[in-house]
């Protein structure tokens, strides 16, 4: 097969670890590659290439080296899924505004661009390089013209009332004839009305790409064809269960021509995870959680060989060229995972690969498994040594963004992945350590002392300073309440106290004296959306979705007052001035500025047409200026940040860059840096001093 070496675009040669590639005007850094929460992760057909779509673009990386080599797709991001043609030629990539563009990987050139079709759930293209199969939000597949993007067949999935995106796997067969997919077929909605009460469960199709017909159909999943496409096999039911016990511990092979099951192997007793044919189509290899690896004779019809030996829990056997049979076996530790790469016959460890917990390293690797079988294929070394590589540890970021604080000038704080809290070199432009390594933190604060607190909420919850970690600051429990906890969890700037909101409307406040002594706030009726204290920490402002700004004492518990609006709205974004005279509030088409002593607004800041939900808001250590963050909305491109005069409202300058909602704003105390987190998994830097009097 031709090597073919995707477009080198935007690279920075003495940037090897891609951070200042295709910044927007006016960003100095980028800390991240974008989130592959609903992206996708692909190793090319040759198996030199991945690429990895995230909502900020699309990043090529070279197998042998695990460094990246180029990034496409920056001007809108928000790639959903990705797929190789058979030959590598093409690259077929979908973003969430529902666009499907079909790029020559040597050039970058776009060869056709379909619109309007949802490929959230997945898509793949056939062999012949005439189709591409799309699996939409609502669980519905259909195959589409590569070149027209006319729709050739819709899948057939039977009764199917409730549609949802429940596709879990998609592949043509390797002659292009077949397709076949996993669904889910859920019965229950998110509020556990029955909508499917006829629901089999998770079924395994395959269908007539032409016609939709359903050739096949079982209660199985992890389905992989024979290398002659004869042949189909999957994790399969235990017949012996019924459906309320079902696990998938048996292996069902089936002839795809004929549409008859030739095979139905049972000998595992727990449910299996991963299947492969050998080249030659003979045999077969399944692994699963009761750790065993069995090999299939499928022209036969028995088993062949069992490995107990060798840990096969979370591994993937493999063949190599040469016809050995390896395995890549996942080992999650508390801070690190290693994958082993080891010989069947004799449990010999050839190499490990290692990466960090909650690095872009370990999220890559856990979506697309073949990348270590890619790397071991193209990295044959024996000596069973440990490779690790630098542009694969940096962190990866959380839903929904990655929260920003600064301690210092130079060196940024950030939640990551699990675990702990990050801190970043900003003058190097890199990682510089990981804090509470054993700490799931999903709030954190820098205090004016330098202290770095760190928090998630959940039943029992403890606050930890991130430098000395074994004995938590506070402890206390979370009320067991019918209501979720939201995403606003904020700390005091005096370090003393917590506030958290929830969806029933109370804000709940925990003193770190006296942690078990809880006050609830009350007045608010719906979804508490934003939280604020005072610097002194002596005042909290809320908002929620009953329309309403509200101002509390903390220490009484007691309601100051109700904001006032001219009409009801509801407060996605607060902020305090530093001076604790001025409360600014984010609303879906203006700021609102009021005055935190008087109770009165100051000054209306309508928001562009263009973009005007706006909700993460911050001032300058001055307080003379405020910057805005914008939510994305259908049309945009890119996110506003924009700078305004806190005195005129003036909009002094507008930064864009997020491909999607800006959510977490951070000064630099001198006040001449600006970090922002985005929902696109992104940290970016922005040197604002030549916008602001100094």
């Amino acid at each position: 097969m031709q090597n073919r070496r995707p477009a080198p675009f935007n690279v920075v040669p003495e940037d090897t670890m891609g951070t200042t590639w295709a910044l927007p005007k006016g960003a100095i850094a980028r800390f991240g590659k974008g989130s592959v929460d609903q992206g996708d992760v692909k190793v090319s057909p040759d198996g030199t290439y991945f690429a990895v779509g995230t909502l900020m673009g699309l990043w090529w990386y070279d197998v042998a080296s695990m460094s990246p080599i180029s990034l496409w797709e920056t001007k809108r991001g928000m790639v959903n899924s990705i797929d190789f043609s058979h030959d590598g030629k093409w690259i077929i990539i979908d973003t969430s505004d529902d666009v499907t563009k079909v790029l020559d990987v040597q050039s970058g050139e776009c060869i056709t661009q379909i619109e309007g079709q949802d490929a959230f759930g997945g898509l793949a293209c056939s062999s012949n390089g005439s189709w591409i199969a799309i699996a939409a939000m609502n669980g519905v597949v259909k195959v589409v013209d590569i070149h027209s993007g006319a729709c050739i067949a819709q899948m057939d999935r039977g009764a199917h009332e409730f549609q949802s995106n429940d596709i879990l796997q998609l592949e043509f067969s390797p002659d292009g004839k077949l397709l076949a997919a996993t669904a889910d077929n859920p019965e229950l909605s998110r509020d556990g009305q029955v909508l499917n009460p006829d629901t089999e469960g998770r079924q395994t199709y395959v269908w007539h790409p032409e016609t939709g017909e359903v050739i096949v159909k079982f209660a199985g999943r992890n389905f992989a064809f024979s290398p002659d496409s004869r042949l189909l096999a999957g994790a399969a039911a235990d017949e012996t269960l019924g459906d309320t016990d079902r696990v998938d511990r048996c292996v069902s092979v089936w002839d795809v021509t004929t549409g008859e099951r030739i095979s139905h192997f049972s000998g595992h007793t727990d449910w299996v995870e991963n299947i492969t044919f050998s080249s030659c189509g003979e045999f077969l290899v399944s692994s699963s959680r009761d750790k065993s690896l069995r090999m299939w004779d499928v022209t036969e019809g028995r088993q062949k060989k069992t490995y107990t030996e060798v840990e096969t829990d979370w591994g993937l056997p493999f063949y190599s060229p040469e016809g050995k049979l390896l395995t890549a076996v996942f080992r999650y530790e508390k801070t690190t995972v290693a994958i082993d790469i080891c010989r069947v016959e004799s449990g010999e460890k050839l190499q490990t690969i290692e990466l960090l917990r909650g690095s872009v390293g370990e999220m890559w690797f856990f979506r697309c498994p073949q990348l270590a079988v890619a790397y071991a294929l193209s990295n044959k070394r024996t000596d069973g040594k440990t490779q690790t590589f630098p542009a694969l540890r940096e962190p990866h970021f959380p839903w929904p963004y990655p929260k920003v604080a600064w301690l210092g000038d130079q060196t940024l704080v950030s939640t990551r992945d699990y675990p702990g809290i990050e801190l970043w070199d900003v003058v190097q432009k890199c990682p510089h350590e990981t804090l509470l390594k054993d700490k799931n933190i999903y709030t954190h604060t820098v205090l004016s002392c330098g202290k770095i607190l760190g928090t998630r909420l959940h039943n029992e919850t403890g606050v930890w300073d991130a430098r000395n970690p074994d004995e938590p600051v506070a402890e206390f429990t979370a009320p067991k309440e019918p209501s979720e906890w939201v995403r606003h969890e904020v700390f005091a700037p005096t370090g003393d106290r917590l506030a958290a909101g929830s969806r029933e409307g109370t804000v709940y406040v925990w003193n770190f004296q006296n942690p078990e002594e809880l006050t609830r706030l009350t007045g608010h009726t719906d979804y508490v959306t934003s939280l604020a204290f005072s610097l002194d920490g002596k005042r909290l402002v809320s908002g929620a979705r009953d329309n309403t700004t509200r101002l509390w004492d903390v220490e009484s518990g007691e309601e100051i007052a109700t904001l006032p609006l001219d009409e009801p709205r509801c407060t996605e974004g607060i902020a305090f001035s530093p001076c604790g005279e001025i409360i600014a509030g984010g609303m879906d088409d203006e700021i609102r500025l009021w005055c935190a002593e008087q109770l009165t607004t100051l000054r209306v800041i309508p928001q562009p047409e263009n973009s005007r939900r706006t909700y993460a808001l911050t001032f300058l250590p001055c307080g003379k200026y405020l910057v805005s963050g914008t939510w994305w909305q259908r049309g945009m491109e890119k996110m506003a940040i924009r700078l305004w005069d806190v005195a005129t409202g003036e909009n002094i300058h507008t930064f864009w860059g997020h491909t999607t909602d800006v959510q977490s704003l951070a000064f630099s105390p001198d006040g001449t840096l600006l970090a922002s987190g985005g929902d696109d998994g992104t940290i970016l830097l922005w040197d604002v001093k030549s916008f602001i009097d100094s």
